[in-house]
């Protein structure tokens, strides 16, 4: 019986026999068992959300590992595990497109100025705010692979003006795409709304930053799903509080849960989200999680290997 290392941060039991039940129904044969278990010793695969990397390594029996999300820095971080060992990431349709959702969500609260509609209604104030003109407005996608270009075409279905940034050049029907570190400052310059979906690298830490912050139009929104570690948080909450960043819509924080001391909960132009915008399903992600153990077993390189120079 093929034994999984399993482990996701602040999960227990429940999860890991979710997981066991929906993979087996794709690979029969497959055996869960917690990293920190005897039995993990013996396992040629892990399945990894945040995990100690320093026991991961300890594994020698390792021929692969495989995010339990799309994300991969949190196997990287460090260097701490061999180059050699390919690294998987799950591509879902199902995530990209509630990640989508969540996005427009974030979009539209924005525009139609759900919260002060809410912060009315609490006052029993009946009158209408101020609306944005949607067909004006530009917005920006940083980060256009397998999730930002789903939500960059979502959104110009939606009539808006969209525009992605990338690492490498990307073609996409009706959205102007752009690289290079000019045309990321031009987009910070002309944009209305930033949404930032970049996976994790060197380039990308703290990307989002007081330089950044002011480079962007005065009353501009900033929606972040990519990772906590690409903002200053510190800056984030200085602009808003000034007013510049007239509203931040955050999904992920430099370090999680986010801390109750955080000053990030208390400035009112900041909306809270505990990590939720597309979370992993393993009723949809399953079956390729399922292929990549197979193919880890049989030693072949499991599709959505990441390449190891580029972070993702």
């Amino acid at each position: 019986m093929p034994f999984v290392a399993f482990y996701s941060e602040h999960s227990d039991l429940e999860l890991q026999n979710e997981w066991e039940d929906r993979l087996r129904v794709h690979h029969p044969l497959v055996k869960l068992v917690p990293l920190f278990s005897d039995q993990a010793e013996n396992a040629i695969t892990a399945l990894l959300w945040k995990a100690p990397l320093k026991r991961v390594k300890k594994l020698n029996n390792l021929r692969g590992l495989i995010s339990l999300g799309q994300g991969v820095d949190h196997i990287l971080k460090d260097n701490i595990i061999d180059n050699k060992i390919p690294v998987v990431r799950i591509v879902d349709p199902f995530m990209s497109k509630s990640m989508s959702h969540w996005v427009i969500l974030s979009v539209l609260n924005f525009i139609r100025d759900t919260f002060g509609y809410y912060n009315q209604q609490k006052n029993k104030i009946y009158k209408s705010r101020k609306e944005i003109n949607f067909t004006t407005i530009k917005i920006a996608v940083y980060g256009i692979g397998a999730i930002g270009s789903i939500v960059s075409k979502d959104l110009k279905q939606l009539g808006f003006k969209v525009y992605g940034w990338s690492r490498t050049q990307k073609k996409i029907s009706g959205i102007n795409c752009f690289i290079g570190k000019n045309k990321f400052k031009y987009l910070l310059k002309s944009c209305d709304i930033h949404i930032c979906l970049l996976p994790l690298t060197i380039e990308t830490n703290n990307i989002f930053n007081n330089f950044s912050f002011k480079m962007m139009k005065h009353g501009s929104c900033f929606i972040n799903a990519g990772r906590g570690e690409q903002v200053d948080e510190e800056h984030l909450i200085e602009n808003c509080k000034s007013g510049h960043i007239s509203s931040a819509i955050l999904d992920v924080y430099r370090k999680e849960p986010l801390p109750k001391m955080s000053e990030l909960w208390h400035q009112e132009n900041i909306m809270i989200w505990p990590h939720v915008a597309a979370e992993t399903n393993p009723e949809t992600a399953a079956k390729q999680i399922a292929n990549a153990i197979k193919c880890i077993e049989n030693g072949k390189l499991p599709p959505n290997t990441i390449e190891r120079k580029l972070g993702y």
